[in-house]
């Protein structure tokens, strides 16, 4: 009977696209090994799992009610039916490995009760509430920040491994001038856009942000002026605006690491995996952190801002008036800050060994 892992996270590209690096790099590694996704209806999973070529499950997405209403008694129900579905997907995995989201806590719950091996992996700085519940019934904790080690119980002792990325963005790091230089124009005229004038890539996360879409927009003018040209994915739901010759809309990008490759500066939200990514392909950014969850955006940002990397605006400052009267200075960091030489991103292939080693061949 074959090995088979269990990867349970979605809804997010945060949950899911570390979870793909990783079942890329085992399938690569153990192509005889069986690969199941577990994601919910609704997430992100369920156009980026199938396209990679793995079996994708689905359990009743539980959304935890954070304030006192009626909800927060139905919720344990409605949590005990998606672990029964939990253990059903879990029972003959040889081990389970979570990575935030949705999905994870039926899936931990289920693992739990059949005494499963469990890894997890947390994406940000601060834990969030899925992988909380599931950490003390974890065999193994890898964390993405050494901050999100600074914690009580089984966090002081998690693995840092950094964040799983695709090894696509990775490569983008090692790319000779030349070949970096051919990448871009090749992307640009992709694009159909200007060569020679600065290019600004501008994204809010897979589903955008109304926030940053609206200042964005407010700055076009002035951006024109000063012969900057904007690629701005605005969100799968959000209605497409009008191109214009410095300025081309996109409902999301599919191909992130030309995206990153043909920019000179990125204006984003700081998810984890976003930090993770622009640490990749070293390059300057605007951070605009979400103002909702535990902070851990604002969190998350801090390595960029402290290594000169990333300029971090709170969101209630960041408008296109902050944006206008702050470009000279914005765009001087970009074109004067230098990366240090890139590390080794192997969060993949720690990750994945670890499993190895604990699963062993069957």
């Amino acid at each position: 009977m074959s090995t088979k892992i269990i990867f349970a996270g979605g809804g997010t590209a945060g949950h899911v696209e570390p979870a793909l690096a990783v079942a890329n790099w085992l399938r690569t590694s153990k192509p005889d090994w069986q690969y199941s996704f577990v994601g919910t209806k609704k997430g992100l999973e369920n156009k980026l799992v199938p396209q990679a070529g793995f079996e994708l499950l689905y359990i009743p997405k539980v959304v935890m009610p954070r304030v006192l209403t009626p909800s927060l008694f139905i919720w344990p129900i409605k949590l005990l039916i998606a672990t029964w579905q939990g253990v059903k997907i879990c029972r003959g995995a040889d081990l389970v490995i979570g990575f935030g989201g949705y999905a994870c806590p039926p899936v931990y719950l289920a693992a739990a009760i059949l005494r499963k091996p469990i890894f997890i992996h947390e994406a940000n700085s601060i834990p969030g509430w899925a992988n909380k519940l599931g950490a003390p019934f974890a065999t193994k904790i890898f964390v993405a920040f050494n901050r999100a080690q600074l914690k009580v119980g089984r966090w002081r002792s998690a693995t840092l491994s950094g964040m799983p990325i695709r090894p696509e963005i990775i490569e983008n790091s090692s790319l000779s001038t030349e070949d970096s230089a051919k990448k871009r124009r090749l992307q640009l005229e992709k694009w159909q856009l200007s060569q020679d004038k600065p290019t600004v890539l501008v994204f809010g996360g897979s589903q955008g942000s109304q926030h940053i879409n609206e200042s964005i927009m407010q700055s076009l003018s002035t951006f024109t002026e000063k012969g900057v040209q904007v690629v701005h994915s605005v969100g799968r739901d959000n209605p497409l605006p009008t191109s214009t010759e410095n300025y081309l809309p996109l409902s999301y990008i599919e191909d992130m690491s030309s995206a990153y490759h043909a920019a000179d500066l990125v204006i984003a939200r700081s998810g984890a995996l976003t930090c993770a990514e622009l640490s990749a392909v070293r390059k300057f950014a605007i951070l605009i952190p979400l103002p909702i969850g535990n902070g851990e955006q604002a969190t998350n940002a801090l390595d960029l801002q402290s290594a000169g990397a990333a300029m971090v605006i709170a969101d209630d400052k960041f408008n296109s008036s902050w944006l206008i009267s702050n470009w000279d200075e914005i765009w001087g960091k970009a074109k004067s800050y230098q990366w240090p030489k890139a590390g080794e991103f192997s969060a993949s292939e720690i990750i994945a060994t670890a499993i190895i080693d604990k699963v062993g061949d069957k």
